[in-house]
């Protein structure tokens, strides 16, 4: 996948790095729903995880955000952006 044009590292504003809290068999969708709530038009919120988080992308998708996931050293990172 192509790299979206509002893909702007300088518009990330928050990162979670979520491996630690999938590990303990919890599930961070709720916190980044509640994370993701307060953005402004053109931020960005990353999160980390040791899988594509296929489930989390298409809620944001459906919640009205961007999204864009790239693979780095064995991480996923994925991107949601309110535009």
């Amino acid at each position: 996948m192509e790299q979206p044009t509002w893909m702007i590292k300088e518009n990330i504003v928050a990162t979670l790095d979520a491996k630690p809290i999938l590990a303990s068999g919890e599930h961070p969708l709720e916190r980044v729903l509640r994370e993701t709530h307060t953005l402004n038009p053109g931020e960005i919120y990353e999160i980390i995880t040791p899988f594509p988080p296929v489930p989390m992308i298409e809620k944001m998708e459906a919640a009205g955000f961007e999204t864009y996931s790239e693979q780095k050293a064995g991480n996923f990172h994925s991107y949601f952006c309110k535009l």
